[in-house]
């Protein structure tokens, strides 16, 4: 009997998982703020922003030329010469123009994807940290897990030695506890991998063992997402606005492709000294397009936004379903995460333990019933693990479909 109540002594109950932090929004504002890939972004825009100040410039420069010359004359002598020539290239068909709208929609385009970027690390940051927090609760409860079935095993072996337990129960107890050593095994490699993947989310890849106790806000499951969702995620969602500038791009190098079938003029202005003359010319050139008409670079231009308008419809249509998808995921997280909370999944999986202690201490169950009523506990609550990080996940993708990151911490319970 004593024995007994060494066996089930560490049967004890399971901590909570839902602790109260805010410290999920650190993680996000982090790698908004300091994450390698973000720093390219912002070079990007720079770029963008410093060809929008070329383009926007003239393109030619005014030319000024001077031919001094000497000479000897038919009649004897000589005479020194000399011709300064200033000349001006003048674009024809408001091609500075365009080029200066397209460069600014390039730069409008880069600035969104930017903000794409910052969104996206902002979600990895999120779903990395859900990870790493759900996988050491994993891990703790498969640790207790093994660490029971190890004091079972132990104590069914002191029972065979004492004449007071078969050796078949003392097999079940050493297979039940390698089984749970396994598990565990594998607990442990996903806690690393969430750690390595938590440390590149923040843009950080050193000390990925240092890192403090996450944690966790519970969810609010009554939150619903914006009636309107599918034009907030049209308004908001910034690699689709920069899609929209990458078509308002094409489009004037397009108009900027059929303006340059026109060719550009030339003026020029000469004053000179010949002979003992003085000479004044002026000059305008104007160049055939004969031999290169430019009308391949025109059709590929319109070719290259033709492509640009499909993929933004497509991108928008696409973005109806994801809408709704999201949505309807969402609303049966939370169902399924309220239906948890109300059916108190966490305790009944902790009482399954109790009971079977009880009940195997009065005589009622045998040791194999004891090691299985064990597993069925600790499966219920990793169960209860699985619903809240299902929940969590789904408001994540929601957030991300709808483009707004904030979404992520609306709707948690303080």
């Amino acid at each position: 009997m004593h024995t007994r109540f060494l066996m089930i002594g560490m049967l004890s109950c399971i901590h909570p998982f839902y602790a109260h932090a805010d410290s999920l929004k650190d993680a996000m504002d982090t790698a908004a703020k300091q994450h390698p890939v973000l720093q390219m972004a912002e070079q990007n825009t720079a770029m963008a922003r410093g060809n929008l100040a070329e383009q926007s410039a003239y393109t030619y420069n005014p030319e000024l030329s001077l031919e001094p010359q000497r000479r000897r004359l038919n009649g004897g002598g000589t005479s020194s010469d000399y011709y300064i020539t200033l000349s001006q290239g003048i674009e024809i068909g408001g091609k500075r123009g365009l080029r200066e709208k397209s460069a600014q929609a390039a730069l409008d385009s880069a600035s969104q994807i930017q903000q794409n970027t910052r969104q996206q690390l902002m979600i990895e940051a999120a779903r990395s940290y859900i990870a790493l927090y759900f996988a050491r609760r994993v891990f703790d409860l498969r640790s207790q897990q093994s660490d029971m079935l190890k004091k079972v095993a132990e104590a069914v072996a002191q029972q065979l030695e004492l004449g007071e337990s078969s050796q078949l129960d003392a097999n079940l107890a050493r297979s039940a506890f390698a089984s749970a050593l396994n598990t565990t095994t594998a607990a442990r490699q996903l806690l690393t991998q969430s750690r390595q993947r938590y440390r590149l989310a923040l843009g950080n890849v050193q000390d990925s063992e240092n890192i403090p106790q996450l944690e966790l806000s519970s969810l609010d499951t009554d939150w619903q997402p914006p009636s309107d969702a599918y034009r907030v995620a049209l308004q908001s969602r910034p690699d689709l606005l920069a899609l929209g500038s990458k078509l308002l791009q094409f489009n004037a190098q397009a108009d900027m492709a059929s303006a340059a079938r026109i060719p550009d003029i030339t003026l020029s202005a000469m004053t000179g000294r010949e002979a003992g003359e003085q000479l004044i010319k002026l000059g305008i050139t104007v160049p055939f397009p004969v031999l290169n008409s430019h009308q391949g670079a025109y059709r590929a231009a319109l070719a290259e936004k033709e492509r640009v308008s499909t993929g933004l419809e497509w991108s928008q249509q696409q973005l109806r379903y994801a809408v709704q998808s999201a949505i309807d995921n969402h609303a049966n997280a939370m169902h399924a995460l309220s239906d948890m909370i109300e059916t108190d999944m966490l305790q009944s999986a902790k009482n399954t333990i109790s009971l079977a202690r009880q009940a195997y201490d009065a005589g009622e169950l045998d040791l194999e019933e004891l090691v299985v009523h064990i597993k069925q506990g600790i499966d219920a609550q990793m169960t209860a693990l699985e619903i809240i990080q299902q929940g969590w996940l789904t408001r994540i993708q929601l957030a991300e479909v709808l483009g707004h990151p904030e979404y992520i911490l609306k709707g948690i319970q303080s």
